[in-house]
């Protein structure tokens, strides 16, 4: 074939050089088309304008796209010698060692010969993402990234990939440090300021967390993720109306997000808005029906606003879902273990964040009860409501405490004092003035509340279930539902407003007269682990329930009956050793 001949006669070329690019371009992105003859076309205009990189390009991505990868490298290799001072032979060599899964040459071919080139920055910055991603080992990513740094504006990225592997670690001042590096450089990427904005959180920098989230939002309105980033600051900062204001917003325009539903279980709102937004979502349920996790939030909210036998129809449809059963297993069996009259919420008990705390007396009661809200709201995922259910079946009087601020009751509780000494104080007056002993009770982090709350106050007993008591580690994250309890802006809550106070452990130690119970998985590693940090204490009781291997202990205990055993002991010892 004499291809100079067929270009000068004007086979297959288009008629100029930028007609032909943009024709072969959307033939090789679209896959069209004869392979032989595509092959013709592309070696007819290469003849026509040999020196043109374009073409050039577009022919080793065809030859890749057509399931010749040697012989694209080897194009491109000749494209990369042909134009030694082009970044896009590089640039594209890259971008196939990944599409072709070979991870070593596109790593070290982007340090060599990209990363310091002249390519766009957002290009680079872009192919940086993609490449540090086939780094699985967290030491080795960092030094890869290490090795970029070259005393330039582009720095930047580099340091701000450093401090979200900083971050992840739980290193929060090396993550700082980071950060301040990056930022001196040049402006940072709105992602990576969604970093920035958890260590505002963590670091109880609340109204910069809620200046900077609003500021990420007005630049990415069409964004859910910075939405619900909003929403979190907003909670955090204590701005009740711009919460709900935020919420109404991205309800709307977003209701099939499943995590805006898990942000709206755990924000603190008035009864009237709940009821409001809970409308909302009801008007979706049946379009959601293909959504577990969507329908799992959604069945939380319709225990707490007295829906409980949809919310439980639902629940038993997703016991084998995949991403939801693990948490709807529990919740299911503890709702089926009691007759259903049980969850009635007969004595009214309050949903809304208005009364922080509601208490209910009880004739004759041998104790009081202070039930902390876990993060949604109740005791694991038992609205108050339910949990009165349960709590109503002994004689006890009842202080259900709500954190109107969101921090874990870190702060105290506010209708009761400015901080924890004056809550403590307030607390107990009216548990004094009830007569009788008090034992606190909370699950996950509000058990840890529960410990430190009863210890603080010379309580008889506090009962956790699941509290991390491990706290004090510079967790960043607040996450949705996982297997483990030790990651959270609210342990990092915990180390910042307690820091110098008595680790949970020290405390414990301190007041051997409060007796603390400690109800864990026994097949949940997390949890076990955080218990052995109560390991030689007196006055802690250990509980494993040993067939539970999740961090959903108090479903588990309510389940089996042993939620009452571990509260009628502690019941009994009233006026006597344990």
């Amino acid at each position: 074939m004499d291809l100079q001949k067929m270009a000068d006669d004007g086979h297959y070329a288009a008629a100029t050089l930028g007609d032909e690019i943009i024709a072969l371009d959307a033939l090789v992105k679209a896959g069209q088309g004869d392979r032989d003859a595509l092959d013709s076309r592309i070696a007819v205009a290469r003849a026509r304008w040999p020196h043109d990189q374009r073409l050039r390009l577009i022919e080793g991505g065809w030859l890749d796209a057509s399931g010749r990868p040697d012989a694209a490298q080897a194009s491109l290799l000749a494209t990369q010698a042909a134009h030694p001072d082009s970044p896009w032979p590089a640039v594209r060599l890259v971008e196939m060692f990944l599409r072709n899964r070979m991870p070593a040459e596109a790593q070290q071919l982007f340090r060599d010969a990209v990363w310091h080139a002249s390519a766009p920055e957002g290009t680079r910055a872009g192919l940086l993402s993609r490449v540090i991603v086939t780094i699985a080992d967290t030491q080795a990513r960092g030094a890869y990234l290490e090795s970029l740094l070259g005393d330039r504006d582009d720095d930047r990225f580099v340091l701000l990939k450093l401090a979200a592997i900083a971050f992840r670690a739980q290193d929060r001042d090396a993550t700082e440090s980071l950060f301040a590096r990056a930022r001196a450089l040049g402006p940072l990427t709105d992602e990576s300021r969604l970093i920035e904005l958890e260590l505002h959180l963590a670091a109880a920098r609340f109204e910069e967390a809620y200046s900077l989230a609003n500021l990420l939002l007005d630049r990415n309105p069409d964004r859910v993720e910075f939405a619900r980033r909003a929403i979190q600051a907003a909670i955090f900062a204590g701005r009740v109306d711009a919460t709900v204001s935020l919420l109404e917003m991205a309800l709307t325009r977003w209701p099939q997000d499943w995590l805006l539903l898990f942000r709206y279980n755990r924000c603190p709102l008035p009864q009237a808005v709940d009821r409001q937004l809970f409308a909302l979502l009801q008007d979706r349920a049946t379009e959601m029906a293909e959504s577990p996790r969507w329908l799992f939030q959604y069945a939380i909210g319709a225990l707490r606003h007295g829906a409980i036998d949809q919310a439980i129809g639902i629940i038993d449809t997703l016991l084998d879902a995949a991403a939801v059963g693990h948490m709807a297993g529990p919740l299911a069996r503890a709702l089926a273990a009691h007759p259903r009259a049980t969850w009635d919420n007969d004595r009214q008990v309050a949903i809304g964040s208005e009364q922080d705390v509601q208490i209910i007396p009880t004739p004759g009661a041998t104790a009081t009860i202070l039930l902390f809200a876990s993060v949604v709201g109740g005791l694991g995922y038992l609205p108050f409501g339910l949990a009165d259910g349960l709590l109503r079946q002994r004689p006890v009087n009842i202080l259900y405490v709500r954190d109107g601020s969101h921090r874990s009751f870190t702060g105290g509780i506010a209708s009761l004092g400015p901080d924890i000494p004056t809550t403590i104080t307030a607390l107990r007056r009216i548990t004094d003035d009830l007569g009788v002993p008090v034992i606190t009770m909370g699950s996950s982090i509000a058990g840890v509340a529960a410990i430190r709350y009863a210890a603080l106050m010379r309580g008889h007993a506090a009962i956790s279930f699941a509290g991390p008591v491990n706290l004090g580690l510079n967790a960043t994250e607040d996450e949705p539902p996982s297997a483990s309890a030790a990651n959270g802006t609210r342990q990092s809550l915990f180390s910042a407003f307690t820091g110098d106070d008595q680790d949970t452990a020290s405390l414990v130690r301190a007041t051997p007269r409060t007796h603390v119970h400690q109800i864990f998985g026994a097949g949940h590693a997390p949890d076990v682990e955080a218990a052995r940090c109560l390991e030689g204490l007196d006055n802690v009781h250990f509980h494993p329930i040993a067939d539970c291997a999740d961090h959903f202990a108090i479903e588990h205990a309510i389940a089996d009956g042993f939620f009452f055993t571990v509260l009628d002991q502690a019941l009994a010892s009233i006026g006597g050793p344990a």
